[in-house]
């Protein structure tokens, strides 16, 4: 019976409490999730313990460590995505060490685990000759070509996140001049940004493909090739599929090695440092809490300051990782529901 109450405990943190309580956003659930699926993998594969056998007397200091090492040799997991699943486990441990005191215990273990350092590294980003070049590649002949065509102008002209433009419904389009999407941000916060005339005339070519007009607000707007709500995983999947082609195209470009959806957001942020828009104005566009958030895009190389000075001008648009997948280990029912109805 003891070996139910750390799974029932966790099941209820991630049934009732992170939704309910907490109101944790769908982002952080699944990213939860996600890290518990990743800590019982290690415990099956390298401990031979399956999930329904875990108890709180089982979490100690040198099993954490243990996982903290195994995602960093075994699974070549970077500081930054180690120290994330690490808080995932230190929420749900604090959360149930109010309730049991074994569960104390093990979170005083997690908390004296040592995380690596996360270095302080460039965000990747696309200068403007690479954006040109990755929207240029989709053909818009093709349904799909279309498709990624409109989702990647929208990706950059809006910088909207990954999980953002999965949320985007057609009532989430502002007709007018110029036309406006509203974005479902973090937090459950909204923002209204602009899109450009070009990719508003590609927006509206993309809804006449579709069939879709202005009483279909609550269907997406953009789908998966099985006519589903796009995951976060099938966006990665997309950036994936034509940084690689721009890679092969023009070898002398593209030299980051970890681009992603985001690098679209980064991008966006860094052309309108570069254009001399003020901080304060693209604070409110990318939908930051705080400048200081912002101002990371105001550290650019001397190259673009100087290019800021003599050129204003903002382009306009007209033209996966894989997702995770367990190994052998099972996982809990509400593991898997957490992934499923939030990723």
């Amino acid at each position: 019976m003891k070996e139910k109450i750390f799974l029932n405990q966790l099941g209820d943190y991630f049934d009732v409490y992170l939704p309910n309580v907490r109101r944790a956003s769908s982002n952080t659930i699944a990213a939860y999730s996600y890290s518990f699926s990743i800590f019982f993998e290690f415990l099956y594969e390298e401990k031979g313990i399956p999930h329904s056998s875990v108890t709180y007397k089982l979490l100690t200091p040198a099993l954490f460590d243990e996982f903290i090492l195994w995602m960093t040799n075994a699974r070549k997991y970077s500081a930054t995505s180690v120290r994330q699943r690490m808080t995932a486990l230190t929420s749900f441990l604090k959360y149930v060490s109010q309730r049991k005191m074994d569960a104390l215990r093990a979170y005083t273990s997690v908390m004296a685990a040592e995380r690596p350092t996360a270095p302080q590294e460039e965000f990747p980003y696309f200068t403007i000759d690479e954006i040109i070049i990755s929207l240029s590649l989709p053909d818009p002949q093709k349904y799909l070509g279309m498709r990624d065509l409109i989702f990647l102008s929208i990706l950059y002209d809006s910088a909207a996140r990954a999980q953002e433009m999965c949320n985007l419904r057609v009532g989430d389009i502002r007709f007018g001049t110029p036309v406006k999407l509203k974005i479902h941000g973090k937090g459950k916060k909204e923002r209204e940004v602009p899109i450009s005339e070009g990719v508003a005339s590609l927006l509206n070519y993309y809804l006449k493909q579709r069939g879709l007009t202005r009483k279909d607000k609550e269907k997406y707007l953009f789908l998966s090739q099985t006519d589903e709500q796009m995951t976060t995983a099938y966006v990665r999947s997309i950036v994936k599929k034509y940084v690689g082609l721009a890679r092969e195209m023009h070898p002398d470009l593209f030299m980051k090695t970890n681009y992603s959806p985001h690098s679209f957001r980064h991008s966006k942020a860094v052309h309108m440092v570069e254009a001399g828009i003020d901080l304060i104005c693209i604070r409110n566009f990318l939908g930051h809490e705080h400048i200081g958030t912002t101002e990371i895009y105001a550290r650019v190389g001397q190259e673009s300051v100087t290019k800021a000075l003599t050129d204003r001008k903002i382009p306009k648009v007209s033209v996966s990782a894989p997702e995770y997948k367990p190994g052998g280990c099972n996982l809990p029912d509400f593991i898997k529901r957490a992934r499923r109805n939030n990723i």
